[in-house]
């Protein structure tokens, strides 16, 4: 059973929201809601299920997932949006099956005229068949009789239908010590006309889903063992003997795509279900080693929340099948949809983007139509099926979008991945560092400074230090986050130089230090480490290219009836920075880079300092007196090699 189209006017957020669902061929593409919160993902999700869960009423009327005659989802007039008189809501589905909804402020006799926006669509029918005392009507054409009955039972004997509601939940084993105890039984499945053991809405299906694995695997076992008689010479003897061929059938099928779940879930090939003894009936996750079977997950109730969620979700739908008693040979088969509210619930980061959008691929005719908040788990559906193998929707517009037009999906995947790569880089470089570390902002500082120790004579003290660019303020601050790692990584000093205009304070925590290069005031350049330049300097790099810096021209302007002065305000232009350094760097004069004594001051007397420091503590450090001898017991001077 598909969903083909669904429409919401002034309902809620959703002013007018029509989605006709995309097909390739009869085959389904997923289907992604995205949105801020209370943007509507929930309530287009709820009219989906509201219909699936009145054709199961109609196809099993004696297994109800809501009470008889009521319907799944509230109406109230509550939902109209603001300013309206009215909402309108119909879902179409597969087999022209639909439902469709009204519901209005006032009785209709209230009413001079039909309302504005109804007249001319789909709305108008159900205004026609609204009761004149009545605000409220529904209809479907699940009808309650032979022919429509007959042909829903069809519709889930052969599709899984599902729905996981953002409220789902599997308590964890550490939180709930039954589940470790709980052994995997036989079904108590109902084969009565009008029961049905499936249920739509699956909210902890773990249990169910145990004990449907103990079930196949019984099956396979028992019923599709395959096996050949073969005739073996023994000796002098032949006897007949038995040759194993596997196991086949849709147990067995059915168990394989178990597997492949499993597999992709934990990043493993080599995995596979355990069943436990029958004392101690659990199902575990196990892999083959060179001498043993090894148990990974000793009962999978004691899976991380995200790997159950997924586990779970997966294992419903495959479950779910199952019991239609259809014919099954390969995921290929099944087909049915899948609603699921907040499908990036409880996931890391990695089966956001790596795993979920895997899973999703198995099952290539399941319809899934999913609301999220999750941009990797986008990104990794676009990694995964290509830009046109899935369709994204904005709500409330309802607009489809590709992934690219949430530029900042990419932009956040982006800050993720730089940001880890970035910290383990930098903690690499402080554990391999055998000198202080002095990060700047950036590569054009490290040149400047390099270049003024030559023309000022300080040559000494770069070489006892390893200058490197910190690539922004933005990464230095990410670098003093490192402050707290052991002093085993940390053997040298770690000094983070900020450029004047950050407003930076100083700070010392353990062998990391922060400091501001301090501001020349007066001075036509506000920003960066060309604040240390001179107006002459600048102003001979500006004879040589004006484009090397950006001026705003100074003017007077009248405050409270006086006149006053604005000076020139200077800028490196952003294009020219590095050409403005490599200039510099090849013509500038000892006098040009003079203000930079401040920074081979404070890096000379931070040296010195650790110097002292290094000292004090030898010094109290107790001495062992055979350690002062030589090999014949001679005390060793300080003079001795």
């Amino acid at each position: 059973m598909y969903t083909k189209r669904i429409q919401l006017v002034n309902y809620g957020p959703l002013e007018n929201l029509d989605i006709e669902l995309p097909f390739e061929g009869e085959t389904p593409k997923p289907v992604i809601l995205v949105g801020e919160n209370g943007s509507g993902k929930s309530i287009v999700l709820s009219h989906i299920v509201n219909g699936l869960i009145a054709a199961k009423g109609i196809a099993f009327p004696e297994s109800p997932e809501v009470e008889p005659g009521k319907v799944y989802k509230l109406r109230s007039s509550a939902y109209i949006k603001p300013g309206g008189e009215y909402y309108f809501a119909k879902v179409d589905y597969d087999s022209s099956f639909y439902t469709s909804e009204i519901r209005t402020w006032r009785n209709k006799q209230e009413y001079l005229d039909v309302p504005t926006g109804i007249s001319g669509t789909a709305a108008q029918t159900l205004w026609e068949k609204l009761g004149s005392e009545a605000n409220d009507f529904y209809d479907s054409n699940f009808a309650n009789d032979r022919n429509t009955t007959k042909s829903i039972e069809e519709i889930f004997a052969k599709n899984c239908v599902l729905y996981f509601p953002f409220n789902r939940f599997e308590e964890p084993a550490w939180l709930n010590e039954e589940n470790l105890k709980a052994q995997a039984q036989y079904m108590n499945a109902r084969h009565l006309s009008g029961h049905t053991s499936r249920r739509i809405i699956a909210s902890s299906p773990l249990h169910e889903n145990q004990n449907w694995l103990f079930e196949v695997v019984y099956d396979m076992t028992a019923l599709e063992l395959r096996q050949e008689n073969v005739l073996v010479k023994s000796g002098n003897d032949t006897i007949l003997g038995s040759l194993f061929l596997g196991y086949s059938g849709d147990a067995a099928s059915t168990l394989e795509a178990a597997v492949q779940i499993v597999r992709i879930l934990l990043g493993r090939p080599d995995v596979r279900f355990g069943i436990g003894k029958r004392h101690n009936r659990v199902v575990s996750i196990e892999a083959d080693t060179d001498s043993e079977v090894k148990q990974l997950v000793p009962n999978i109730f004691q899976m991380s929340s995200g790997e159950t969620s997924l586990l779970n979700l997966f294992l419903s739908i495959l479950r779910d099948f199952d019991l239609c008693h259809t014919p099954f040979t390969s995921m290929s088969d099944i087909r049915g949809i899948v609603v699921v509210d907040e499908i990036d619930l409880h996931l890391h980061a990695v089966h956001q983007h790596d795993v979920l959008p895997e899973l999703v691929k198995l099952f290539p005719k399941v319809q899934f139509v999913v609301a999220t908040h999750s941009p990797l788990f986008v990104l990794g559906m676009q990694r995964v099926f290509g830009e046109d193998g899935f369709a994204l929707y904005r709500l409330p517009e309802g607009q489809r979008i590709s992934p690219e037009e949430f530029s900042e999906f990419g932009d956040a995947y982006q800050a993720f991945t730089k940001t880890v790569r970035f910290s383990n880089h930098m903690r690499a470089a402080i554990e391999k560092a055998q000198k202080p570390i002095v990060f700047v902002e950036g590569s054009t500082d490290k040149r400047y400074i390099h270049q003024a120790s030559q023309l000022l004579g300080k040559e000494a003290i770069l070489q006892r230090v390893e200058i490197l660019d910190g690539g922004g303020k933005g990464n230095l601050d990410k670098i003093w986050k490192l402050r707290n790692l052991p002093d085993p990584i940390v053997r040298k000093g770690v000094v983070l130089l900020y450029d004047c205009d950050t407003g930076i304070s100083p700070g010392e925590n353990g062998n990391f230090v922060r400091r501001t290069i301090p501001r020349q005031d007066n001075h036509p350049i506000k920003m960066g480490i060309e604040n240390l330049l001179s107006k002459e300097t600048l102003e001979k790099a500006r004879q040589h290219k004006p484009a090397f810096i950006d001026v705003d021209p100074g003017r007077t302007k009248i405050v409270r009836g006086k006149d006053q002065i604005v000076p020139d305000e200077w800028s490196i232009n952003e294009d020219e920075k590095k050409n403005l350094c490599d200039w510099l760097c090849e013509n500038g004069t000892q006098e040009d880079f003079q203000q930079f004594s401040v920074i081979f001051d404070f890096l000379g007397n931070m040296l010195d300092l650790q110097s002292v420091q290094v000292e004090e503590v030898a010094a109290s450090e107790p001495v062992d007196a055979e350690s002062l001898l030589d090999g014949n017991g001679t005390t060793v001077s300080e003079e001795s090699p």
